[in-house]
């Protein structure tokens, strides 16, 4: 190393000093490393339990050659590598490199050297050592980060057919051959009406990053397609998921439903032995998935050995078990006249889908009160052009969707003053799921939810 360091001083000293004549002008080019991962995980030279068949992905600074990376790329033992194909994207300032390795054995990647397309050389060369699974049984794996390597899909199927679900995961959820022996805790993020999953999935990597709990939990981020992009996707037209409606197409199944079938995934011991907790959180539409899924769901009670909490985050519509509002003025609770859309799912029971519908309006209520439930708010000034203030259900839970949490808490503490409900502000934070979801706030009660 220090001799390539000496080489290229004494390369810049005679572009400088005797290899140009005056009309000449020599510059030194020169290419960064943005990013260098591993199955979209971070590289920490020293790493154990990569899988055989690894994804190396490094982004440059600017477009690099094929051909002089492809020589210049090293990974020893050279003997029990089969690079099985090499990608180039954007512009060739991206490369993926695919590779067949074998099980228990120490590899060293290197990459040094001008591999420019217009000659630059690499300023800090790349070095790190991995270790492979000892196994085809998976124990440890690092986390998906990088959100674009992230998206996984599954097969669902019920008596009316299957369909393809995609979303987004930071480990393999789906493997077989998996035994996850470090992952303790899960967290699934549902998107708002805007349908993007992979915006939350980015948004909590980023908190769980900074809270250093990735390497423990589970992140997934579940994608309620509106339309389907590709033959067999499932998937719910306007918004239908919120609700727990049946997706639209042959294959009839309800979006709670699809949650609950992760879920059993998540619990399942023989894949995820030491998993003891789930925590979902759903913003603004996905709060209003949540709200209601927290006690139609079928996944608390069939899975007794873990520990579930919702997270409310910004949701402008909440479920009231009685015909009750609160008084703004007063914050005291009344009765509302001449609005049979209060009494509607998911303002009330009314109507409630099929999935839900198996449950008395009782027994719903007596899950809602005790399920822990926790309401995220943003008390920021900002606008929110989503905010209905036409139709009477939305108008009479309160005159701001900030106020409307407020009120939903101060509800649940009047009429039912033995319930598990909590709150939690975010100061200052207006309608915005990135700004919540990496907010001091949230990270603290994500702290305390994992250290309880």
């Amino acid at each position: 190393m220090k001799i390539y360091k000496l080489f290229v001083s004494v390369f810049l000293l005679l572009l400088i000093t005797g290899c140009s004549d005056d009309s000449t002008e020599y510059i030194f080019l020169e290419i960064n490393t943005f990013s260098t991962t591993i199955d979209g995980g971070k590289v920490i030279s020293g790493m154990d339990n990569i899988g055989v068949n690894p994804k190396l992905r490094f982004v440059f600074s600017r477009s690099i050659d094929p051909n002089a990376f492809e020589q210049a790329l090293n990974i020893n033992p050279s003997s029990d590598v089969t690079i099985a194909s090499i990608e180039y994207l954007n512009n060739s300032s991206a490369v993926e490199v695919m590779l067949n390795l074998d099980y228990a054995t120490t590899y060293e990647v290197i990459l040094e050297g001008a591999i420019g397309l217009d000659g630059a050389i690499l300023t800090k060369p790349i070095n790190f050592s991995f270790k492979t699974q000892i196994d085809d049984t998976i124990y440890e794996r690092p986390p998906c980060l990088n959100t674009n390597d992230c998206k996984q899909s599954v097969i669902i199927s019920n008596s009316t057919g299957q369909g393809n679900f995609d979303f987004y995961a930071n480990y393999p959820i789906y493997e077989d051959n998996a035994k996850w022996q470090n992952l303790e805790k899960a967290v699934i993020v549902v998107h708002g009406a805007s349908i993007n999953p992979d915006d939350y999935y980015g948004y909590l990597t980023t908190t769980l990053e900074a809270l250093g709990v990735s390497e423990k939990t589970v992140l997934v981020a579940p994608d309620f397609k509106s339309s389907a992009v590709a033959s067999g996707d499932l998937y719910w037209s306007s918004l239908g998921y919120r609700d727990g409606k049946t997706s639209n197409g042959t294959t009839q199944i309800s979006s709670f439903e699809v949650l609950d079938i992760i879920i059993n995934r998540l619990a399942d011991k023989n894949f995820f032995p030491v998993l003891n907790e789930i925590i979902i959180t759903g913003q603004s539409s996905g709060g209003r998935f949540l709200h209601t899924y927290a006690a139609g769901n079928r996944s608390e009670s069939t899975h007794s050995d873990i520990h579930f909490e919702y997270i409310v985050s910004e949701s402008q519509y909440f479920y009231y078990p009685t015909n009750e509002r609160i008084d703004e003025q007063t914050n005291s609770l009344y009765v509302p006249s001449n609005c049979n859309g209060m009494l509607i799912w998911p303002f009330g029971y009314q109507l409630a889908p099929d999935y839900v519908g198996v449950l008395d309006k009782s027994s719903f209520d007596e899950r809602f009160v005790n399920r822990s439930i926790t309401y995220l708010l943003g008390n920021g000034s900002g606008t929110d052009n989503e905010l209905n203030t036409t139709d009477c259900e939305a108008v009479l839970s309160g005159s701001s969707r900030y106020q409307r949490g407020e009120n939903m808490y101060l509800y649940m503490g009047l009429k039912y003053p033995n319930n598990n409900h909590k709150k939690t502000i975010a100061q200052g934070v207006s309608h915005d799921g990135q700004a919540i979801y990496t907010s001091p706030e949230f990270k603290s009660l994500l702290t305390q939810l994992f250290n309880d």
